[in-house]
């Protein structure tokens, strides 16, 4: 693997504006094809594009805006964290190999050079043609993440808190309760879905034991006295309100 100090591009000048990393498992072209859609999306922007892939070896790039980089394959938290050391933007986007971004991507562009806003957060279109529009507030963000493919985050910001290894599927979601709760993080809501996600994957099916483990002492620590213990009653009526969203 090549040591992470040969990874930065020289040859660039321009700070960048977005960070994007695509983790993949075994579909190292369909990540290379994203990657062109990226750049086709957000003409506009400086960009690094890092693809991070359980593998020997790494592919090159001819103009250094794609950048690749060997995981040991421990998870897409653990990939996104690996991506996430070498990122140098002011932002940074997570997908994977199975999401695809939209036209309405484009609508970043202006948001992201005038630099205001810490955390964007938009709808995303799920695979199975069911739009998913993020909650805005922090109660039902416990209840409802939203999903990692429409958020766009500060870099610095983001640091502060990365992605638990010991959660493999809801890592994203404790970070973000811990930035929505932040008075300190700006944030905007979009209109319109950014990308398509791929519910079939992990995250989409299966539950995070780690995460159950912690989601009461974080609901103490991020919800006033009042919103906890209505925190409390609504967790007995959770698989309804899960039901009910799901028909919506």
């Amino acid at each position: 693997m090549t040591d992470s100090s040969t990874l930065a591009d020289p040859r660039r000048n321009a700070p960048v504006q977005l960070s994007v990393v695509i983790a993949t498992l075994s579909r190292l072209e369909t990540a290379r094809l994203l990657a062109d859609r990226i750049r086709v999306l957000l003409p506009t922007l400086e960009l690094e594009i890092i693809v991070v892939f359980p593998g020997v070896g790494e592919p090159t790039s001819p103009d250094g805006v794609v950048r690749y980089v060997a995981d040991a394959g421990r998870g897409v938290y653990a990939a996104y964290n690996a991506g996430l050391r070498l990122c140098v933007g002011e932002y940074v986007w997570f997908i994977g190999d199975d999401d695809y971004p939209l036209d309405a991507a484009a609508d970043i562009c202006d948001i992201l050079r005038d630099g205001a806003v810490d955390l964007l957060v938009a709808p995303v279109l799920f695979s199975t043609g069911r739009i998913y529009r993020p909650s805005r507030t922090l109660l039902l963000l416990h209840f409802l993440n939203w999903c990692q493919q429409g958020i766009i985050y500060r870099r610095r910001k983001l640091l502060r808190h990365r992605f638990y290894r010991r959660l493999p599927v809801q890592a994203d979601q404790y970070v973000n309760i811990l930035l929505r709760s932040d008075a300190s993080v700006m944030k905007k809501f979009l209109d319109r879905p950014i990308c398509v996600f791929g519910a079939d994957g992990l995250s989409g099916r299966a539950r995070d034991s780690g995460y159950r483990s912690l989601r009461l002492a974080l609901a103490r620590r991020t919800l006033g006295c009042s919103m906890f213990l209505v925190f409390r009653a609504l967790v007995l009526l959770e698989p309804l309100i899960k039901r009910m969203v799901k028909i919506r």
